[in-house]
């Protein structure tokens, strides 16, 4: 782990200044180890400036090693001040008593604009019967990439808008090695369909898995078709960082990707000729698609609550929004984040910026319900996995899925 401080150097705290009898006051913040991006590193840095005495102990970790130390920080009622999280820990963490409800903070600091900036959905993912317990510091959606060069060239002068022109597309740019479409093996990737067809696999309601609906089945055989019928995409890559469509994509040989900003970056740096272009998220009976990013909560042990607050407001302000945006291609929860002049003009940033309003979180609603989801994500993907690996067909393996999971859900 690293600890930053002030003017850039590197300190461990040790409880007193180096080199005088002061104590130092610390406020901890465990954050991930890939979003220590340095528009933020300065936003601490001026922090400490304005509150002598005051370092942050920034702590960087893989979300996994992250998890596993908070939840033992939590168990030994020793936290950090502040924590950012890869969604769906809000409501979990909060429903144990373990993170601060942010109403007292919210009232004194009206003119913050928050939660009234937000995008709703970004509030509503951290909000537990009434209080809000998060902040979201970065908002991120899927959307389709395509090659222009690649269209072009088979005839169409736009991306596709619909399902039907998506599959005439992928159809009409494969060949010779490359495929119109390559789909990604994570499980966040087939929300999106499923969405579009007006399905969910989770019902809050009735508190049941409902992948095995008709809308849900007819989304995933919709991309088992496109491999094992169409033949316009092949099975997804498999490996650990999920890659696969984003390196296919980049080498010219896939004509379109799903995927969100992260991709960004890797498709500039590898190839930085490649003609490309963001579109809007496909409709088939809805325009919607999944939504991920990062929250910002105070533990209800926090030593320090107060400066976890104004260290927040300060990390989500619009000016160091847009400043992160346009350094390292996030996208950001803030309506006036959006709607900056920048941004707009921005055709990447703007284009995936387009999409956060009718985006959504995977997970949102089940993890209010204290459901195991990892373990219920096991049996979908296993279920999806045979449609798009062995080339099943939805319907005689999704309902199966469907009951075992239920099951699960049920004890």
């Amino acid at each position: 782990m690293t600890y930053f401080r002030k003017a850039g150097t590197l300190a461990l705290i040790l409880g007193t200044t180096a080199g005088t009898s002061t104590l130092a006051e610390t406020l901890t913040v465990y954050f991930n180890a890939g979003h220590a991006y340095h528009t933020y590193l300065e936003v601490i840095e001026q922090f400490e400036a304005d509150n002598p005495g005051w370092e942050v102990a920034l702590e960087r970790y893989q979300w996994p090693d992250m998890r596993t130390k908070l939840v033992a920080d939590f168990a030994g009622g020793t936290t950090p001040d502040l924590v950012a999280e890869p969604g769906g820990w809000v409501t979990e963490f909060a429903e144990q008593g373990h993170l601060t409800p942010l109403g007292d903070f919210i009232e004194q600091d009206s003119d913050y604009g928050f939660p009234e900036d937000w995008q709703d959905s970004s509030v509503a993912k951290n909000t537990l019967d009434g209080e809000i317990y998060a902040v979201q510091i970065h908002l991120t959606c899927a959307t389709l990439l395509y090659n222009v060069d690649m269209l072009s060239e088979a005839g169409f002068d736009g991306p596709p808008t619909n399902w039907e022109e998506f599959r005439e597309v992928a159809i009409a740019t494969t060949g010779g090695g490359k495929y119109g479409f390559a789909p990604n093996p994570s499980i966040a990737y087939y929300f999106p369909w499923l969405y579009q067809n007006g399905a969910d696999w989770y019902d809050a309601d009735a508190h049941e898995m409902t992948f095995g609906s008709d809308a849900a089945m007819e989304a995933i055989q919709f991309v088992g078709d496109l491999i094992h019928k169409d033949r316009a995409a092949p099975p997804p890559i498999q490996g650990a960082d999920y890659e696969g469509p984003q390196k296919l994509f980049t080498a010219g040989r896939a004509a379109m990707i799903i995927t969100g900003p992260w991709d960004v970056r890797p498709i500039k740096e590898g190839n930085p000729d490649l003609n490309w272009a963001v579109a809007p998220s496909l409709t088939h009976k809805e325009q919607r698609t999944m939504q991920g990013g990062v929250s910002l909560m105070i533990p209800a042990e926090a030593e320090h609550p107060e400066m976890a607050w104004e260290l927040t407001k300060r990390l989500t302000a619009v000016d160091v929004e847009v400043a992160t945006a346009l350094q390292y291609g996030m996208t950001m929860p803030r309506k006036s984040w959006l709607e900056n002049e920048e941004i707009a003009n921005d055709p990447i940033l703007s284009a995936f910026g387009s999409c956060l309003p009718y985006s959504q979180g995977t997970t949102t609603e089940i993890s209010r319900s204290g459901a195991p989801v990892s373990q219920l994500e096991t049996i979908y993907l296993g279920a999806i996995d045979e449609v798009v690996y062995g080339g099943a067909q939805a319907a005689d393996v999704m309902p199966a899925a469907e009951d075992e999971a239920n099951q699960l859900l049920s004890q």
